[in-house]
């Protein structure tokens, strides 16, 4: 049976990838650069941008349920 169904993108997915971005151009680097420092650094700072991201992602969905609960 052939699923003709494409993938369920994560609708923050985008805004991830942006905050990750962000994280690693305020530390000097980009994805290309970062993934070309020794192993063990790599890992430290995607970790750091990923951890960022999730931070600053879970602020953002709590502050937008604040609002949403106080303007019922």
């Amino acid at each position: 049976m052939q699923n003709n169904s494409s993938p369920v993108e994560d609708p923050h997915a985008a805004f991830e990838r942006m905050l990750i971005d962000q994280y690693l151009g305020s530390r000097g680097y980009t994805l290309p650069l970062a993934s070309q420092l020794p192993a063990p650094e790599a890992a430290t700072l995607l970790r750091a941008a990923s951890e960022y991201a999730s931070l600053r992602l879970a602020d953002m969905e709590c502050k937008a349920h604040y609002v949403h609960e106080i303007h019922r």
